[in-house]
């Protein structure tokens, strides 16, 4: 029986022996330092088989639900195969189904992928163009009720890739994407405690996978989603959020706008500040610009959250 394979290639590794004490008698030059499950630099996936949980102290329990390891400490009794961190992002091959639009500035795809791409909702992959133009987009969409995966995708003036989508790409069309990649999914959440989502712009499509899954996985505790934009428009999935919170008793949906004069107007993160109360009972996500996710993730943690319990997702400018 072969205890460990990496990538592809059988490894020989002896009785009580880690992984990356083999991999390194084998020539591979896998990254080390401390050799004592400390630094992490050793990190590796398992793709197949299920690490020991002494070979996952210190993960995260999103990590450790995609099946990262430290490879130093990690003496397998059962078959792996593993991959270094940076083979994550495989790229394939997926197809256009549809196009349309959720407001003016935001369009939606769907793309339909082939048996071998897997992913969790709230991951998110790089949309990569026949040119070999690419941008990170986060899914939308889940994989035990959607046939396609589903991108939001913020359209601006002038850039290359809103350009492309908005112009060029059609139904049909075939594209590459490389990942998924990211650690912003519900794995590890309780299902009774306080899951609080937080996003703004595009940002929601992450929050909407989690949203989803949350409720599919039977989720009783109580939910809020906070969705900010600058002006009422860009609360571009309003109607269908308002309606799903008027079916779900533990489910509340949020929406700022900054320019609206109205009661849903204001900062959506003085918001999640004002009505957050069970802050070291929560699981919070917050998805969206730099600013965003900084301010709420250091003033929720000084008001008592714990950064155990803050997953995030930091969108960077790129067009």
């Amino acid at each position: 029986m072969t205890l460990l394979t990496y990538r592809s290639a059988a490894i020989d590794i002896e009785p009580g022996e880690d992984v990356l004490s083999a991999l390194l008698r084998a020539e591979i030059d896998a990254p080390h330092s401390c050799r004592a499950g400390v630094c992490q630099t050793c990190l590796h996936r398992a793709v197949e088989g299920a690490p020991p949980a002494a070979a996952q102290e210190g993960l995260t329990e999103a990590q450790k639900a995609q099946g990262y390891f430290l490879a130093c400490v990690c003496v397998p009794k059962t078959p792996l195969t593993v991959i270094p961190t940076d083979e994550a992002a495989a790229r394939s091959e997926v197809i256009v189904r549809a196009i349309d639009r959720l407001s003016g500035d935001v369009a939606r795809l769907y793309l339909e992928h082939g048996p071998d791409f897997s992913y969790r909702p709230g991951q998110f992959l790089e949309l990569i163009t026949p040119e070999g133009l690419g941008r990170h987009y986060s899914i939308a969409s889940v994989p035990e009720e959607d046939p396609h995966v589903e991108l939001h995708i913020r359209l601006h003036r002038g850039g290359r890739m809103s350009g492309f989508v908005s112009e060029q790409l059609s139904p049909g069309d075939r594209l590459h994407v490389a990942g998924p990649l990211g650690t912003c999914f519900y794995e590890g959440v309780d299902p009774g405690q306080p899951l609080t989502l937080v996003g703004a712009g595009t940002g929601l499509a992450p929050l909407m996978g989690i949203l989803r899954d949350a409720l599919r996985r039977g989720h009783h505790g109580p939910i809020r989603l906070y969705h900010g934009a600058r002006e009422r428009a860009g609360l571009y999935l309003h109607d269908p959020l308002e309606a799903l919170a008027a079916k779900r008793e533990n489910f509340t949906y949020v929406p700022r706008a900054l320019s609206d004069p109205g009661p849903e107007g204001g900062d959506v993160a003085a918001a999640v500040l004002e009505q957050e109360l069970a802050l070291k009972e929560t699981a919070f996500f917050l998805c969206g610009g730099e600013r965003l996710v900084g301010r709420l993730k250091r003033d929720l943690f000084m008001k008592g959250a714990s950064l155990k319990q803050i997953r995030s997702d930091v969108f960077l400018a790129a067009n």
